[in-house]
Parts: C-alpha cells; structure tokens; sequence
C-alpha cells in the first residue's frame, strides 16, 4: 500500500512567488494555505533566512518520508527508542504541537502496542486519522487509536476514563480552539504575550490536569540537519492541586514558543498567530489599556470635531504605521500588530507627508472611512488630532 500525505507536488518557482506577495504554502506536514503575514509580523527580521530554510526543508522532507512509506522503518527507530528510555510517557496528558513530522508523533506508541487517545478538533480528524491509519496498516502495527473530538457527546468522560485507566492522551495543544472555537478563545482565553502581539489560548486542558491530578507530559518531535527524528520532552509536569490553571497553560505555551523560536521553519500552525490574535476583534479597535470611560468620551469629542470643525482639525499620523499584506496593520514604533479591517497602505500616503483635514480625508475616503479608520488609528495610539 502506498501512503500519501495529499501533498501537491513541489513547485519551487511558484512557491516563492507566493512567498513573495506574503503567501506561504501549507506547511510542512498540511495542505491549504498558512498566512505568511504571521511570518513576517513576528519574523520580519529574520525572513530572508526562515524562507529558504522552509522551502530546502519541503523537498528535503519528501526525500525522507519516500523510503519510509516505502516500508523503511529506520527513521522511526529513535522514537522508539525514545519512549522506550522514557517509559513515564506511556500514561498521561501528552501535548505535543504542529512541528516537523508531527503526525509520527504517535508511531512509538502503535509500534509499542499501546492505545492511545488522540484529543482534536472534528476539522481535522478525518484527513489526521486517515494519515494515521494508514500509516499504522503498513507498518504493521499492533496498537490502535482511539479518536476524541472536541464537542462530540462523551468526549471529556472518554479523556477521563482513559487518563484513570493509564493510557496516553495526545494532543496537539496550538491547534487547540475548544467547543467555541476561536471566536470564543479570543473571546475566554487566557491572555499570553508574545513579542509584538498578544494572543489568546485555551486553559481547558490545564483545568483536566489540575483537576485530574495526572501526570502531563510536553514532547516534540523534529527534523535534523541530517533529516532525522530528534525528540525532545519535558515529562511529569504535573501541576499541584491548587496550581493556577492559566499559569500552567502559560508554562505549556512557554515550552512550545521556545520550540519554535528554535527552528521556525519548522513549525506547521503560524495561522495560529493571526487566528488568536487577542486583537483581532469585531470591534472598532478600542485598546484594552484605554479606560472605557475615556475611550467613550474620545469618540464623542472625534464626532463632534468631524461635526464642527472639519476643515481646521486635522489627523496627525504618531507613528510610523504599514499595511502588510494579509490584512495587518502594523506600528513599526511600537512593534504591535493588529487587523487592519480593510485600510490600505496607500491610504495612508498623503499622511505621511502631512497632516490632513478631517474635510480632507473625507473628501478623499468618504465620510465613512473617517468615521472607521481615522478613529480607530487614534484610539490605537497610532494618530491624533491637532491644528
């Protein structure tokens, strides 16, 4: 049997030019498109060297994935040989997130004859599973997954059940957006600070080990400059009964972002950057840091002087503020990076070179793009008014 990954075949040229208008490919495990605004909002600086590692590393993959699904069991030694020095594995919450061969994260545990329990969101289970299964059919294994998906009757008894009866529960924590989904994680998640942005992440399942008191495990898998298997873990992390469980999912996203940081190119979920984005909200824009009373009256007193005053009030430009591709609003001065609701960076052209009249720029965007855009860059700190 052969064993597909559902890959289009690799088309350098063209994948660069996506690169180049900010569009990255599906990663290196997935299909679909990945936001390469999210690259270039955290990695602006490091851009010229993430890209090229990503595309050596797409080809390079296939070349070590080819013999494996040809039968080659060799690249799966060390995880093997992993679980078998780290027994305490065998049992537990194991989280692991989108990086390198992500989906053979669980062969050691099939090859082991184990069962695990593999916690996603329904999206992803039937292209996960049958990457999984298939896998499991030609290697030959003995151990079967037993799937949970996220919101489906029974899931959190089926996680307790097989936790108290010892068996490993994987999950892939940044992919992690609960029965709400991401509009609820941005909405009830815990807040967690990144250079340049915030983002919001779920604590449910640090509340099931807090609650549960079993043992949770942190464990990676990537690629090598040899292209071979390297795992790493940090096992027994089991939090104490009264521990805080936004802390101990702070102290998971800890582990993972220093993963990541470590090999970038590697990592599968970037959209999950722009997806929980603590900013990224329906609403106009209001800063968390601007009192609601004061953030109130600014928009009162913004009305009243594009009401009254029009043509002497003008909107000064505070920051040095881009639109990148992908939607982003970016305040180079301050490093902070928001959605930028359909504002362009050309509109932002003749502000640059001066100051424009709230008439001005009415009579240049309509009196709605005022109305929107020129408040919400005040009301972000980016722009003020001012004779």
């Amino acid at each position: 049997m052969e064993v597909t990954r559902k890959l289009q075949p690799l088309d350098l040229r063209q994948l660069e030019e996506r690169l180049e208008v900010s569009a990255l490919s599906g990663g290196i495990m997935g299909e679909g498109l990945i936001e390469g605004d999210c690259i270039i909002c955290c990695y602006h600086h490091k851009c010229d060297r993430i890209i090229p590692l990503l595309l050596t590393m797409l080809a390079r993959e296939r070349e070590a994935l080819a013999g494996l699904w040809a039968g080659d069991q060799q690249l799966l030694a060390p995880g093997r040989r992993f679980l078998a020095e780290h027994p305490e594995l065998r049992s537990g919450l194991v989280l692991s997130f989108h990086q390198g061969p992500f989906p053979l994260l669980v062969e050691p545990y099939l090859a082991a004859g184990l069962d695990p329990v593999i916690l996603l969101h329904p999206s992803a289970r039937e292209n996960f599973r049958e990457m999984v299964e298939q896998s499991r059919a030609v290697m030959g294994h003995k151990g079967k997954v037993r799937w949970s998906c996220v919101g489906e009757k029974g899931f959190i008894r089926q996680l307790i059940k097989a936790v108290r009866e010892g068996a490993p529960v994987i999950a892939f924590i940044d992919g992690n957006s609960g029965e709400s989904g991401m509009d609820g994680t941005r909405r009830d998640g815990a807040l967690y600070s990144l250079p340049g942005r915030d983002i919001k992440v779920r604590t449910g399942l640090a509340r099931l080990v807090c609650r549960l008191q079993c043992p949770m495990h942190m464990a990676a898998v990537h690629w090598n400059e040899r292209m071979e298997m390297v795992w790493e873990a940090e096992t027994d992390q089991t939090p104490a009964p009264t521990e805080d469980p936004e802390a101990v999912t702070r102290r998971i996203f800890d582990w993972v972002f220093s993963q990541i940081m470590a090999r970038p190119e590697q990592w599968d979920f970037w959209i999950m950057l722009r997806e929980a984005c603590a900013c990224f909200s329906p609403a106009l824009g209001a800063d968390d840091r601007l009192p609601a009373g004061l953030h109130d009256d600014f928009i009162h007193a913004f009305h009243i002087c594009l009401e009254r005053s029009a043509s002497s009030v003008r909107l000064h430009l505070d920051r040095q503020v881009e639109v990148w591709p992908g939607d982003v609003l970016v305040n180079l001065t301050d490093d902070r990076f928001y959605s930028a609701e359909g504002l362009r960076d050309q509109d932002l052209e003749t502000m640059r070179e001066a100051p424009r009249s709230l008439e001005e720029l009415s009579a240049e965007h309509g009196l709605h793009w005022v109305k929107f855009h020129g408040l919400r860059l005040c009301l972000l700190g980016m722009a003020r008014l001012g004779a």
